[in-house]
Formats: structure tokens, C-alpha cells, sequence
């Protein structure tokens, strides 16, 4: 029998990080595993969902009509020493589901990282569908047990962030117009400006709808789909790296206040 079932309302998962839901799953030594959907087509779907029976974490994925199209069991625990998080991916076992063909481990996701499996493929379009998890650090509501919540989040569309090559999940709060901080998570935060600023550095540049800056050992390409973050077409981009700035779990876009900063 299915116990706790949390699902969020259904909307159209058009492209890849353009989801507005997280999954957040605790577990009984306080391990927080937070998960979205993503897909590559058009698929309608309901992108978060979940609950725990018997103790054990599950998670459902379904359709427009609320039909579930696939499930799955999840483990997790903390990695002694490391920060890190074990994430296990276990077959449905309640009932005639789909769900994953055999168990998934992922024995160590550090803060920042991400992992994912694929869901669900067509074929025909070859369209495919994700789950993908990262950890996460909000405490468990109710310690010393397994739990589920479904959270609206502000949606990455617009905004698409490459870290070293890699995607990154990007939470995006910035508005058109107004100066910005990306952080991320274990490297702090690092402030835009479109002039020479006190402690800032000439550090990258933006060429139409593409920004890209290299500080430090972080090699970053941001590419937005709607408003730009500069105020004229491009050109040169000024950093200010804040290493210790501790980030709220997730990369982050937003509106910075650069006279504040000067004046520290």
C-alpha cells in the first residue's frame, strides 16, 4: 500500500532545467537527497512526487492524467567524513510497475554534484526522460525518520549555466536590469559588474546572449534566452570572487548589491 503521497500539480516539462519542483527526501541519519525531473522534448508531466511506506523512501513519476508511467525505491545515507551522500536506486516492489531493471548505486555525491538515471525513453522521437539528484542540507523536518516534501522552487528557464564543461542546476532570481552574484555551491559567490569596480577583475567578457568568465580554477558560460544581464550588446566583465560565501544548496542567480559590496 502506498502511505505519505506528495505530488505536485501537473505542468508541461518542455526542456531540460526548466523544471519548478523539487523532491526532497530525508532519511534516518539526516541525508537530504533533493530530485527534479528533466526532459528533452515535450513530454506533459507531473515533475515531482513521492512518499514513504513501510519506512522506505518512494518515487513516482506521472503522466497529465496523474497516471503513474514509472517507480521506484530510493535509499541514502551520509558518507562518514566526507560531507558527501550514498544514493541507492532500488526496483518498485509493490505491484505491476515500471520501474528501473535492476539497482543503481551512486556510493559518494558530493555537495555540487549531480547524478542521474534515465526513466523513460520513445522511441520513435527519441525523447528521454531524467531523474536527477543532488544533496542537499536542510534538516530533516522530523529527525531520525524517512520523509518526503514537494517544493515549488523559482524556475531556471532563461537562464542555463556551464560549470567546467558540466551543467549545473541553476535557481534563477535575477531581474533584467539589475547588477548580479552567481553562487555556487563549495566555491562561493562571484559578483558581475560592466565597469572596473575596487577589488573587481577583468575576467571574461559578453558577446550577445552568451557570458563567460575564468576565475580561479572555474571556468563558467552563462547563456540567457530572454533579457541580459549587461546593459549594453557585450563586452568586457569584471568579477569579484567572495570564496567564503556559503551558498543556500543550489546555484544561484540573483540581484546583487554592488555599493554595499564596495563599502565592506
Amino acid at each position: 500500500m502506498i502511505g505519505r503521497l506528495l505530488a505536485a500539480g501537473a505542468m508541461a516539462a518542455t526542456t531540460a532545467m526548466a523544471q519548478g519542483y523539487v523532491t526532497r527526501a530525508w532519511f534516518p541519519d539526516g541525508a537530504e537527497v533533493q530530485l527534479r525531473t528533466e526532459t528533452t522534448g515535450g513530454t506533459q508531466t507531473v515533475p515531482g512526487g513521492g512518499g514513504v511506506t513501510g519506512g522506505h523512501v518512494f518515487r513516482i513519476l506521472q503522466d497529465s492524467h496523474y497516471t503513474i508511467v514509472f517507480a521506484y525505491e530510493m535509499e541514502a545515507h551520509k558518507v562518514r567524513d566526507s560531507g558527501a551522500v550514498a544514493i541507492r536506486i532500488k526496483p518498485w516492489t509493490e505491484g505491476s510497475r515500471p520501474t528501473v531493471s535492476a539497482a543503481r548505486e551512486f556510493p559518494s555525491v558530493k555537495p555540487g554534484q549531480e547524478v542521474k538515471i534515465e526513466i523513460l525513453t520513445n522511441p520513435a522521437t527519441g525523447e528521454q526522460v531524467y531523474d536527477v539528484f543532488r544533496p542537499g542540507d536542510e534538516p530533516n523536518p522530523y529527525p531520525g525518520t524517512c520523509n518526503v516534501s514537494v517544493t515549488a522552487i523559482p524556475t531556471t528557464t532563461g537562464v542555463k549555466l556551464v560549470v567546467n564543461g558540466k551543467a549545473v542546476w541553476l535557481v534563477n532570481l535575477w531581474s533584467a536590469g539589475k547588477p548580479a552574484r552567481l553562487s555556487l555551491p563549495g566555491h562561493g559567490a562571484y559578483y558581475l559588474s560592466w565597469e572596473n569596480r575596487p577589488k573587481f577583475r577583468l575576467a571574461g567578457y559578453m558577446q550577445a546572449n552568451r557570458l563567460v568568465f575564468l576565475v580561479d580554477t572555474e571556468y563558467v558560460e552563462m547563456t540567457f534566452d530572454g533579457s541580459v544581464p549587461t546593459p549594453a550588446e557585450g563586452g568586457p566583465v569584471w568579477i569579484y570572487h567572495d570564496p567564503g560565501y556559503v551558498s543556500k544548496g543550489a546555484a544561484e542567480f540573483e540581484v546583487a548589491d554592488l555599493e554595499a559590496l564596495h563599502a565592506k
